[in-house]
C-alpha cells in the first residue's frame, strides 16, 4: 500500500480530484481520525465541506467511516467556512472535527482539513499518529450507516461573534459593506453577524459554483477586480473578499482601493490596540510586512515571527497571550477568540473600525504610515519545468549577491530563502506547500519597486531552471 503524506499541508491533506483525492482516500483518512478520536475518549465528531465538486458526497463518505467507531457524527447541512468547523468542534468539546475543502486552490483540487478541540490546527503529534494509522494495512469493510445528524452551526457562531464585536457601534450610522464570497462558503455569514444593525451587507459571486467563476478562490488583487470597481464607484463604504473556505481576507476602501492582507492586519492591530485598548503578542509569518513589526514595537507589544503555516501561530496562541496573528496570504487570527484564522471575524472588526475610529480606516492608514512608512508588496507564483525543490537547492548553494541592483546584506532560512537589503527591502523565495510552484514574495517602499524586484528575482530563478 502506498503511503499518503498528511504533511502536504499545514493542517491536513490535499490533492487533485479523482487523481490523488478519491473516495477511497477520504475513507482512509476518516478511519484513521475515527480511531484516534475513540482512543482519546471522543464520542462525537463533526464534518463540514465547501462548495467544490462532490463536497457533500465526500463528507458523507467521511461520516460513514467515522460512524464505524460508534461515534455520533454530525454533518453540516450546508457548505460552511472552516472557521465555523473550528467553532463547532471547540464548542462541543470534541476531540477533533474535519472539513472537506481545498481552501484557495483551483476547482480541481479538494482536501481534508482537521480541527482540534481547542479550535485550531493539529500539532505534530497528531500528524504523526494519523500518518501511522493511514499507512497501516486497511482491513475494515465499511458497514452501511447513514443515520447522520444534520447540523448548521451558523446561528451559534454568529451569537458568539456578537459577544466579541461592539455591535452597538453599528447602530451609530449606516454602513454599506460589499462582500465577494468568491462562490465559496461565506455567503450570508457576515450579513447574519451584522443583522439587526444599521449595517447593510451586499454580496457578489455568492452563488454556488464549483468552478469558482473560472479562477482560484483566492482573494488576491488580480482576482477581485469586480469588487474593486464596485467600491471605486462609490456604492459601498467597504469591500471584503474571502477565499473558498473563509479563512483568508483582503479589503477595498474608497479613494485608496485595494488593501492587501498586510494592510488589513496592521489596520486591525492599530484599531485593537489604540481604540479597544487591547494588548498581547503580535505574530507575523516570515513573509509578512515589516510594518506589522514596526507598529507592534511602536505600541510596546512583543512581536514574534514564525514560518508560513498558521499551525505555527496556533501553537503560540494556545500557550501565550496573543493579540493578533497575521499571514501574508490573508489569514488573520485573534488571541481573544480561538487559535484559528477567521476571515468573518476579521471582516466584522474591520467594519467596526470603519465606524468606530475617527476618520475610519483611511485615518488609521495615515497614522500607520507616520509610524512605519509606506509599503508596497508583490507576490509571484512560478510554474517551473523542473522540481521547485531542486531549484531551491541550487539557489541555496549559489545565492545571488545582488537582486535588482541591490546588494544582499543577509539571508534567512526560516522558511525558504529570505534575502534582505540595506534599504529594508526583502525577497522571500520558497516552494509552495500545496502546489508544484515556487512562490516569490517582495516588500519594498512602494508597489512599483516591489514589481521590479519580483521581475529580477524571476530572471534569477529562470536562469537556474535552464541549467
Amino acid at each position: 500500500m502506498s503511503k499518503i503524506n498528511l504533511r502536504s499541508t499545514s493542517d491536513g491533506w490535499r490533492g487533485k480530484i479523482a487523481d490523488s483525492f478519491t473516495f477511497d482516500f477520504v475513507e482512509r483518512v476518516a478511519m484513521a481520525i475515527g480511531s484516534y478520536t475513540l482512543k482519546h475518549g471522543g464520542t462525537e465528531t463533526f464534518v463540514g465541506y465547501d462548495t467544490r465538486f462532490l463536497g457533500f458526497e465526500f463528507a458523507k463518505q467521511a461520516g460513514q467511516a467515522l460512524s464505524q467507531f460508534g461515534l455520533n457524527v454530525s454533518i453540516s447541512s450546508r457548505p460552511i467556512p472552516t472557521p465555523m468547523v473550528s467553532f463547532r468542534t471547540n464548542q462541543k468539546e470534541m476531540v477533533c472535527g474535519i472539513t472537506i475543502t481545498a481552501s484557495h486552490n483551483p476547482y480541481y483540487y479538494n482536501g481534508v482539513k482537521v480541527r482540534m478541540g481547542y479550535g485550531g490546527a493539529p500539532g505534530e503529534e497528531f500528524v504523526v499518529e494519523i500518518q501511522n494509522l493511514m499507512d497501516s494495512p486497511k482491513n475494515n469493510i465499511l458497514q452501511e450507516r447513514l443515520d447522520f445528524q444534520n447540523d448548521d452551526p451558523i446561528a451559534d457562531y454568529c451569537q458568539k461573534l456578537w459577544t466579541i464585536i461592539d455591535w452597538q457601534s453599528f447602530n451609530r450610522r449606516p454602513l454599506k459593506v460589499a462582500v465577494d464570497t468568491m462562490h465559496g462558503t461565506t455567503s450570508g455569514v457576515l450579513r447574519n453577524v451584522l443583522s439587526g444593525t444599521k449595517a447593510k451587507v451586499i454580496e457578489i459571486h455568492s452563488d454556488i459554483d464549483p468552478y469558482f467563476g473560472g479562477i482560484a478562490p483566492e482573494p488576491m488583487e488580480s482576482n477581485t477586480q469586480e469588487l474593486q470597481m464596485l467600491i471605486a464607484g462609490g456604492q459601498c463604504d467597504l469591500g471584503i473578499a474571502h477565499d473558498g473556505d473563509g479563512d483568508r481576507i483582503m479589503a477595498v476602501i474608497p479613494r485608496v482601493g485595494y488593501l492587501s492582507p498586510h494592510d488589513v492586519a496592521v489596520i486591525l492591530l492599530w484599531y485593537l490596540a489604540k481604540a479597544r485598548k487591547q494588548n498581547g503578542i503580535v505574530i507575523g509569518s516570515v513573509t509578512m510586512s515589516k510594518r506589522l513589526s514596526f507598529v507592534a514595537n511602536y505600541l510596546g507589544l512583543a512581536y514574534k515571527e514564525v514560518p508560513i503555516g498558521f499551525k505555527n501561530a496556533c501553537e503560540i496562541m494556545r500557550n501565550e497571550k496573543v493579540l493578533i496573528a497575521g499571514e501574508e496570504n490573508g489569514g488573520i487570527g485573534f488571541g481573544f477568540y480561538l487559535p484559528e484564522r477567521d476571515a468573518t471575524l476579521a471582516a466584522a472588526l474591520l467594519s467596526e473600525a470603519e465606524i468606530n475610529y475617527s476618520g475610519g480606516i483611511n485615518a488609521i492608514l495615515a497614522e500607520v504610515e507616520k509610524v512605519a512608512g509606506e509599503s508596497g508588496f508583490s507576490r509571484l507564483n512560478l510554474k517551473l519545468t523542473t522540481s521547485p525543490k531542486i531549484v531551491m537547492e541550487k539557489l541555496k548553494e549559489e545565492p545571488p549577491e545582488r537582486i535588482a541592483g541591490q546588494k544582499v546584506s543577509r539571508i534567512s532560512e526560516t522558511d525558504g530563502l529570505k534575502f534582505f537589503f540595506v534599504s529594508g527591502d526583502w525577497v522571500n523565495i520558497r516552494a509552495a506547500g500545496t502546489e508544484e510552484l515556487l512562490r516569490v514574495y517582495v516588500e519594498s517602499s512602494n508597489k512599483q519597486k516591489a514589481l521590479e524586484i519580483v521581475k529580477a528575482a524571476e530572471e534569477i530563478i529562470r536562469k537556474i531552471e535552464r541549467r
